[in-house]
């Protein structure tokens, strides 16, 4: 006799569980699509400098880094932490990509679910780092009196990649919470 490790919504009581709660909702999967996009995109920049940085054969394929790492040389110029991210990112990727494979099952909720709460983790490490460091790699444009430009440039994009892993995480960890209290008071 073989068991399905997935819950079917004709298993569970449908007054406490949605067949919703079993696959992931349309603007995650909008969303899991455009980053594993993004990081692919923003991994193969770091990780191919100096041939994508300022001056490099590549640069014209990133222009929007180039232009970035002038605000933040971790992106401009070689940095251990940078091109660790960037390796995490494809990890990441990976992960994502087998989420979307399986965006209609139960186990694509719980792998984007933790590939999120890694993608939310590491951009908070990533300001955490350069605000531990005395923003030793973004200061240069508060030297220059450029605060809006600091602010837009550097702050602004990378709260993007806090705020909508964050959204994720609570509707998805919401969709993990239903799906275990409804497993949880289904006679055994």
């Amino acid at each position: 006799m073989t068991q399905t490790a997935e819950p079917s919504a004709a298993s569970e009581p449908s007054s406490t569980l949605a067949a919703r709660d079993l696959r992931l909702p349309t603007w995650v999967i909008v969303w899991l699509t455009v980053s594993a996009v993004i990081q692919t995109y923003d991994a193969c920049y770091v990780l191919l400098g100096p041939l994508s940085h300022s001056g490099g054969p590549l640069a014209g394929f990133w222009p929007g880094h180039v232009f970035y790492g002038t605000f933040d040389h971790r992106y401009g110029q070689f940095d251990a932490f940078g091109s660790a991210q960037s390796w995490a990112n494809l990890v990441e990727v990976v992960f994502i990509v087998w989420a979307l494979f399986h965006a209609r099952r139960w186990s694509g909720v719980v792998v984007g679910l933790l590939v999120t709460v890694a993608t939310f983790w590491k951009t908070v490490i990533y300001f955490l780092v350069e605000a531990s460091s005395g923003l030793e790699m973004t200061r240069q444009s508060l030297e220059r009196g450029d605060i809006v430009g600091f602010l837009m440039v550097a702050v602004l994009p990378n709260l993007f990649w806090i705020v909508f892993p964050l959204a994720v995480v609570i509707a998805l960890g919401r969709q993990v919470y239903r799906v275990g209290r409804a497993a949880a008071s289904v006679p055994a």
